[in-house]
């Protein structure tokens, strides 16, 4: 009666019901065993470094992968594979790591509730140095905070980590790499900020500077593109790295672009007005060239035409130089023939001419003295000869 009534008050369900639920707690136990002995602290030694989050450890004889909590790195691209902005530092941030956690240093590694990392990895944060590895990765701009952190306590040291890698421009957030959003933007900024304050004297000159501005208004574009691939709020490492930048650098680019365009419109402006003035004065000088040409062609005729004129004037005095010694020469031509006319012929000359006188002696004889009659009086031979 007594076993009956027992029967009826445990029946065989409840049991079974009874066993399950110790063997689940029994479980739960194991587990939350097995889980504390898990996140709890232990140390380890370096064997080597993978990447710039990766890292390979040995704890009691058994080596161990660990991922750096809380963090993500750049990784390198591969053999054979193009760098992508995810591998943007990927071997910077692995030799940077290198340098912190040498092969046979003793680190403490200290595991989040959470252990299971990517890739069969453990995460854990690594303590070396009195230092904890995943800050001074962030701290020097080669790995970047997750937004969901395993260790939440944690999160708000890395945040501080990156803000002074942005401040002080190290590691991703430096203007003199390449792959980084501040070295995509920076030369763009260069260009536009350091354009030379126009003042053209000239269309050419303006023509030059259009140019530049030109040329430095199009490379901001195309680095304006590059915002339009980065999601400020996506889990990439350029969200998580450069996504609080953004509104700022888009402001100095878009600032930058702005007054570039404002410096082009100007000098688009000026280069028509110094253009229509050149055009002004050249015509102005051809047409005074013009003017210069007519006076000078006139002032050639009529220098051709004096000197027409002189020539001519010298011609008719030659002429008359000429004409005179012709005249001249015909004249004392009739004055010979004049004279020759005049002039006696020989015989008349010969009939004409007086007897030679006789040759006197040495002793000239006396003269007599003249008679009465040939000392007469000249008036009288001339009565005589009338008479």
């Amino acid at each position: 009666m007594t076993e009956q009534q027992t029967a009826r008050r445990f029946p065989v369900p409840a049991i079974i019901a009874f066993v399950l639920v110790a063997a689940l707690l029994l479980t739960l136990a194991v587990l939350s065993t097995i889980k504390s002995v898990r996140t709890a602290a232990s140390d380890a030694t370096v064997v080597r470094v993978q990447d710039g989050q990766t890292i390979v450890v040995n704890r009691d004889g058994t080596e161990e992968t660990v991922t750096l909590a809380g963090v993500l790195a750049p990784v390198p691209a591969g053999e054979g594979k193009e760098p992508t902005v995810e591998n943007c530092l990927g071997e910077e941030s692995t030799a940077n790591l290198s340098g912190l956690l040498e092969p046979g240093d003793t680190v403490r590694l200290e595991y989040p509730d959470d252990a299971d990392g990517p890739r069969g990895t453990r995460l854990a944060l690594v303590h070396h140095g009195g230092r904890t590895t995943n800050t001074q990765q962030v701290e020097a701009g080669l790995a970047v905070p997750l937004r969901e952190q395993p260790m939440e306590h944690f999160g708000t040291e890395l945040r501080e980590a990156q803000e002074t890698a942005r401040t002080e421009g190290g590691g991703l957030y430096s203007p003199g790499e390449p792959c980084t959003l501040a070295g995509r933007i920076a030369p763009a900024l260069t260009v536009l900020q350091d354009l030379p304050e126009a003042h053209p004297d000239s269309s050419g000159t303006a023509d030059t500077q259009i140019e530049a501005v030109e040329a430095a208004v199009e490379e901001g574009i195309s680095a304006e593109k590059v915002f339009a691939t980065i999601d400020p709020e996506g889990s990439s490492l350029a969200s998580l790295a450069w996504g609080q930048d953004l509104p700022r650098m888009q402001d100095r680019l878009n600032g930058a672009l702005s007054s570039a365009q404002s410096e082009l419109d100007s000098l688009r402006s000026t280069r028509d007005v110094l253009l229509t003035r050149e055009r002004e004065e050249q015509a102005r000088k051809e047409e005074e060239a013009r003017k210069a040409a007519a006076a000078a062609a006139a002032e050639a005729e009529r220098q051709r035409q004096e000197a027409a004129a002189a020539a001519q004037r010298a011609e008719q005095q030659r002429q008359e130089e000429a004409a005179q010694r012709q005249r001249a020469q015909e004249s004392a031509k009739a004055k010979e023939s004049a004279e020759a006319e005049e002039s006696p012929t020989p015989e008349e000359s010969e009939s004409s001419s007086p007897t030679p006188s006789p040759t006197p002696s040495s002793t000239p004889p006396s003269s007599p003295p003249p008679s009465s009659e040939s000392a007469s009086s000249p008036d009288d031979s001339e009565s005589e000869s009338e008479g």
